[in-house]
């Protein structure tokens, strides 16, 4: 049974809260504490779970508290309540908190969040590789400006002028941007010379997963490792992104499983970037292992560090409140048999996707071909469908690469 500690100064509040989470007692064991110094005090005395605060308190306000779990506990889920109204302390919590909720939640959003936030962690099994990867320092932030992004979605008078607006306030994210427009993955029939032609042109759910995935990489641009390179690494996650999106539209999955897949091709390697820049050495080393040993990347990685960059990968998209399906893609990429599933979805175009970009690669890392998870295919009914995938997604790439 999980432990759940929730601090609220406001005796009311606190009592709502467990009243609302009251059907959930026989799941969850709730503990409450008035401040963030009687909530310190309760960690110290007895293992918790996930830590869910009020924002404004008095003394140690709720991102303080998070902030010092963070350090002091980082295999705890940390969960911020906040006000709708309370961008600012929102958008403060990026690192602190783990999720950020509205205190008016509903039962089913609460459950959902806390339930989703520690199966994730069960992704990793080494205990020391949780409580590295949850405390990291460089750990990549949510953007801002993805959040922003989202909220203008959300919004009931959602308009694509305004989400250019948005783009446009980052200079380099709107550089950046127009050169993926106008590059020939997409292949449009005129330049775009703006945010606003690129969101009605592309589509707001495209526009949200380069967004997403552009500025997660420019948090690592400054890292000084060499073993690879930033622009090989976006590369190869917009060619799988293509790809997935590509193969799922073959399928004629519905758009949410097109979407999610787009999305989880571009992000499915960013457990890498976690390794490359936090745990350096030991990365370096997973490398000389599977070129020694001949083993598959993740096999070595998972020999060395304990868990694979998919796993690592998964658990920050998690973290972040990304769909299920997006981090069940990234998170069992490689070997998705794993995830038990029995049908087409954004893991299965995804697994594909990176199988064909990888095997597209002019030169490797070393380690043994990368070839498809046979038992997967053959769970799911798709054995037979691999080389029309290939045909298709090698076929697009060519044309593109032609304009």
């Amino acid at each position: 049974m999980k432990t759940i500690l929730l601090v609220d100064d406001d005796p009311r509040m606190g009592e709502r809260l467990r009243t609302l989470l009251k059907p959930l007692e026989s799941q969850w064991n709730m503990v409450s504490a008035g401040s963030g110094k009687d909530a310190l005090a309760t960690l110290a005395a007895q293992p918790c779970d996930v830590i869910m605060t009020d924002m404004r308190m008095p003394g140690k306000d709720g991102m303080q508290l998070l902030e010092e779990v963070r350090k002091g506990y980082p295999h705890i889920v940390r969960v911020l309540l906040t006000e709708p109204a309370d961008q600012d302390g929102i958008l403060r919590s990026v690192g602190s908190a783990h999720q950020c909720l509205p205190k008016a939640s509903t039962l089913e959003v609460f459950e959902t969040t806390v339930t989703r936030a520690c199966s994730i962690q069960q992704l990793l099994t080494n205990e020391l590789l949780l409580k590295l990867v949850s405390g990291m320092h460089s750990l990549p932030s949510l953007p801002t400006l993805y959040r922003e992004v989202m909220e203008e979605l959300q919004s009931p008078v959602a308009s694509i002028d305004k989400i250019g607006q948005i783009i446009s306030k980052d200079l380099g994210m709107l550089t950046k941007m127009l050169q993926v427009v106008n590059s020939p993955f997409y292949g449009l029939p005129r330049r775009i010379s703006s945010a606003t032609q690129a969101v009605a042109l592309l589509g707001l759910d495209t526009i949200k997963s380069l967004v997403l995935s552009m500025k997660v990489f420019a948090q690592f641009e400054s890292s000084t490792q060499t073993f690879f390179s930033l622009d090989v690494l976006w590369y190869h996650g917009m060619t799988t992104g293509r790809y997935a999106r590509t193969i799922a539209k073959e399928q004629h999955a519905d758009t949410r499983i097109i979407e999610d897949g787009f999305t989880a091709g571009l992000l499915h390697d960013v457990g890498l970037l976690v390794f490359a820049t936090n745990v350096p050495d030991q990365y370096t080393e997973t490398l000389a292992v599977m070129q020694n040993e001949g083993l598959a990347e993740w096999d070595a990685e998972r020999k060395v560090l304990g868990a694979t960059h998919a796993e690592v990968g998964g658990y920050l998209l998690g973290i972040w409140g990304l769909s299920d399906a997006v981090v069940e893609a990234v998170a069992f990429h490689h070997d998705p048999e794993r995830s038990n599933g029995h049908t087409f979805s954004p893991l299965t175009a995804v697994h594909i996707a990176n199988v064909l970009e990888e095997q597209e690669q002019s030169a490797g890392m070393g380690g043994p071909p990368v070839l498809p998870d046979a038992a997967y295919l053959t769970t799911c009914e798709l054995t037979h469908d691999m080389s029309k995938w290939d045909t298709l997604c090698r076929g697009a790439s060519s044309r593109a690469g032609a304009r």
